[in-house]
């Protein structure tokens, strides 16, 4: 056994002897509401964790695909007694059997393709022309109402070809220091208008820089290419150097840029800088209520809030997007907002029949608040909730950069 392996079955381990199996995680648990098995919830993916680390079960890729059967929303940790880690439990098994079974191939090429500038953009380009000629009809991203419930329209929009910042009017209530946008891969490939409304909301507050930034790194810690993550961490580190704040309208981004203290901290030439880095990140709309952001006016339409998970569970983030979209049109409250949509990188891939049913029930929690416009800030969680649109025909979706 590798040092590797020995430091990821000892992390592995110091998460899994917390819990108590007393099944609180059950309750809350979407995948085993849809699964109804024992080894798709918390308790029983962390007793087939603790039994591989303790050498009474043999890694494979039965086992693997039960580490992967998880959406890392963090519902079980938040609901659990003892807040056992059981997402960080499954991101370093998912490493330990990366190392012991090899990746599977197309995972390698997702990571390799979002850890490609150059792809990203000419894919981005490729989406455009794909909805100039009418095939990327499943990849549109819809811009606000005219402050009305009727004229939408859809917006063949550039990839991540923003306005000249020099046009932009002058911030009307400034933020001190330099405001650094970070924009995700899925915000340059699939919602170019999206990202566009949050460089204009962001554009009001104060001067905004858009460095190139390279992928957060979620995607490749979520399928056991840490050394990877780490590697974009530090790409990402050095490009920000210069800003004192970083602001991200991308959940997941937020998340795992705001980890990268945690996860460079054994680092000594990086720990300090990566903490530093991750002190200065900000969601979108944790930065607008901070900052007081008030819409120029109120619109008529009815909104409900998805909650992304890595936005709710992974960074706090609850009451300030409410608030704001309180201020621009009427608001009204979904049950479970919270709840995982199922989308979840790409667990929709994977698992297609589980994200399947697990979309479903949140198509009925939105479909009962009777709203125009479901809205949420992760793109992932966009692109699921889309199916949803489909699906349903009663409520678009989209992000809060676009409403507010």
């Amino acid at each position: 056994m590798n040092k590797t392996e020995k430091m990821s079955l000892a992390k592995i381990q110091a998460i899994v002897n917390q819990c108590d199996r007393c099944g609180a995680c059950l309750t809350v648990c979407p995948v085993y509401d849809v699964a109804h098995r024992e080894a798709a919830v918390a308790r029983g993916r962390l007793a087939t964790v603790r039994a591989m680390a303790e050498g009474g079960l043999t890694p494979d890729s039965k086992m693997a695909e039960a580490f992967e059967f998880c959406l890392l929303c963090k519902a079980c940790t938040e609901n659990c007694p003892s807040k056992v880690k059981t997402d960080e439990a499954m991101i370093e098994a998912r490493q330990y059997m990366a190392v012991k079974l090899g990746r599977r191939a197309k995972h390698r090429l997702l990571a390799g393709f979002l850890g490609n500038n150059v792809l990203i953009k000419l894919a981005a380009g490729t989406l455009k022309l794909s909805k100039k000629t009418g095939l990327g009809g499943l990849l549109r991203c819809v811009v606000p109402l005219e402050h009305t419930k009727a004229g939408y329209r859809e917006m063949a929009a550039g990839p991540a070809a923003f306005p000249a910042l020099s046009n932009i009017p002058h911030p009307e209530r400034p933020h001190p220091g330099k405001i650094a946008y970070f924009q995700g891969c899925a915000m340059k490939m699939f919602f170019p208008a999206a990202a566009q409304a949050t460089v204009k909301l962001l554009s009001r507050t104060a001067e905004v820089t858009i460095p190139e930034s390279a992928c957060c790194g979620m995607p490749h810690l979520a399928h056991g290419m840490a050394d990877q993550a780490q590697a974009l961490a530090k790409k990402n580190i050095e490009a920000f150097a210069d800003a004192d704040r970083i602001i991200t309208d991308c959940a997941s981004c937020g998340s795992s840029l705001k980890e990268y203290g945690h996860r460079l901290a054994a680092d000594p030439q990086w720990a300090a800088r990566a903490q530093e880095f991750s002190s200065k990140v900000m969601g979108l709309s944790e930065y607008l209520y901070d900052v007081g952001y008030q819409p120029k006016q109120k619109n008529a339409l009815r909104v409900t809030y998805h909650d992304p998970c890595h936005l709710v569970r992974g960074q706090g983030i609850k009451k300030q997007p409410r608030d704001l979209l309180q201020r621009a049109a009427e608001y009204v409250e979904m049950p479970r907002a919270d709840k995982c949509c199922g989308g979840a990188g790409t667990f929709y891939l994977d698992f297609p029949e589980a994200s399947r049913k697990i979309l479903s029930e949140k198509v009925k929690n939105i479909e009962s608040t009777d709203a125009d416009v479901v809205v949420t800030e992760c793109p992932a969680c966009l692109m699921q909730l889309a199916k949803g649109e489909q699906q349903s025909g009663r409520f678009k979706a989209m992000h809060i950069s676009q409403v507010l």
